[in-house]
């Protein structure tokens, strides 16, 4: 579970700035979420995160080169458990001892380097 501490710390970022001869385009953060998975020794657990808003950059070339993401921390769930189960982990990840949602109501996701794979 530490992993996801440093991954939390990883998505709040400084935005880069975006080339002139950049094409912006805003994402549909209606129609969006973010799966996330996470593994424990023990097990995994499986949920969503909504986005706030976002963009995709292109360069001329139609190329994707960069992005940012604003993710609405306090919409994190579970989606594998229910019940008193759902209720306990959702509680955990909100909580000071994880994303303290409370406080750090949205991560930002930036993309500064995009690679083909």
């Amino acid at each position: 579970m530490k992993n996801l501490k440093a991954i939390a710390l990883a998505l709040v970022v400084v935005l880069s700035t975006v080339s002139v001869s950049a094409q912006v385009k805003k994402i549909d953060a209606a129609k969006s979420s973010i799966n996330w998975l996470a593994k424990k020794v023990t097990g995994q657990h499986n949920g969503t995160v909504n986005l706030k808003d976002g963009v995709l950059v292109f360069n001329k070339g139609k190329k994707l080169v960069g992005g940012t993401f604003n993710v609405d921390m306090t919409s994190l769930t579970s989606t594998d458990l229910t019940g008193e189960y759902l209720g306990k982990l959702n509680g955990h990840l909100k909580s000071e001892d994880f994303f303290n949602t409370a406080k750090f109501t949205t991560a930002t996701l930036v993309f500064k380097k995009v690679t083909a794979k």
